[in-house]
């Protein structure tokens, strides 16, 4: 008799799909459904979207902030600015995809957020993040300008930063090489984990220190 052959097991590689659907994808990552169509959005993840590459966010720790505050812009998909309604906001884009350049990137990331520019400038490092996905880390160096739109009565601020990294399309940190050391292995770790924050707005303040949500 020939030897017998056995069906893979439940829980075996071979029972895996190597692509998965939006919302298993949301279980694993232990997101919303909405939020994993974002990551979609933004070609974070691709269409079919892989299996292994969900896995490798899922195994990804959450930043701790055990000393100091992280600030952390969570943004949404890239979509065109609308100057018609607000002239004095000059950018061509918000919003993320993998495949800004850099200088678009600094465009649509470090502008134009209702934001405490004391803490941000005290903050120094600043965290972009796509549905608890770190997509860009800046230095910030500078608070260049405010303005309030008409239909609001607090004013949005407009800084200027150092990148330190960015997410390539495969989910590894692309570091820029004049990040001065120390700050070169704090961007690469947070790029390499996730970040979950509570806030009222893009902007929140991951830390021990107790503020304001920025509405």
């Amino acid at each position: 008799m020939p030897l017998p052959v056995l069906a893979a097991p439940a829980d075996g590689p071979e029972s895996r799909p190597a692509t998965i659907s939006r919302s298993v994808a949301a279980t694993r990552l232990d997101i919303a459904y909405g939020s994993v169509s974002k990551l979609v959005r933004c070609h974070v993840l691709p269409v079919p979207i892989p299996a292994a590459l969900v896995d490798k966010l899922a195994a990804r720790p959450d930043v701790v902030v055990v000393h100091g505050e992280l600030t952390v812009l969570r943004t949404g998909s890239k979509e065109p600015a609308d100057p018609a309604k607000y002239p004095e906001d000059e950018r061509a884009h918000i919003g993320f995809d993998i495949a800004l350049t850099d200088a678009e990137l600094e465009e649509t990331s470090l502008r134009w957020w209702r934001s405490d520019p004391e803490v941000v400038l005290d903050n120094e490092v600043f965290t972009v993040t796509v549905a608890t996905v770190p997509v860009a880390v800046y230095r910030i160096t500078a608070h260049v300008g405010s303005y309030t739109r008409p239909d609001e009565n607090r004013p949005r601020h407009h800084y200027a930063g150092q990148l330190l990294g960015r997410l390539r399309a495969d989910l590894e940190p692309d570091m820029r090489q004049d990040t001065p050391g120390h700050l070169r292995v704090l961007a690469r770790q947070i790029l390499t984990s996730r970040i979950r924050t509570s806030s009222g707005g893009p902007i929140a303040y991951l830390g021990g220190v107790e503020r304001p949500v920025a509405d």
